[in-house]
């Protein structure tokens, strides 16, 4: 890998946030780029990383709540008060966290109130 995952999602996240730009060649040309670095086994993290920069530069942040099972549409209006219009909304299953929910906030603040949280603290 020539250059890092953060730089390679600043730079997309930067000819993004540009005007009057034409995704779908955007596109072509990020994946050859990436082809042809050898780095194309990054792509998910970099577009990952590249949204959460692109809604900072928009004034917008990226949420992420991680929940074991699928959120009830209780629940997704429980935490509505976290976010704003035009924030970054992703919902993650991970059956590891027993119960509760984990909350990252531009992929690197966080709450974490799951069971296996509270489990690590006890016998930590």
């Amino acid at each position: 890998m020539k250059y890092k995952v953060k730089d390679y999602a600043k730079a997309l996240a930067e000819v993004l946030s540009a005007k009057d730009i034409d995704e779908k060649k955007l596109a072509a040309g990020f994946i050859k780029l990436l082809e042809k670095q050898g780095d194309l086994g990054k792509v998910k993290e970099i577009f990952e990383k590249a949204e959460i920069f692109l809604a900072k530069r928009l004034g917008k942040k990226a949420v992420t709540f991680e929940t074991a099972r699928k959120m009830t549409e209780q629940q997704k209006k429980a935490f509505s008060k976290f976010i704003e219009k035009g924030d970054v909304i992703k919902e993650k299953i991970s059956p590891d966290l027993i119960a509760g929910v984990k909350v990252v906030v531009d992929g690197d603040k966080q709450i974490d109130y799951s069971m296996k949280n509270k489990i690590n603290k006890i016998f930590s």
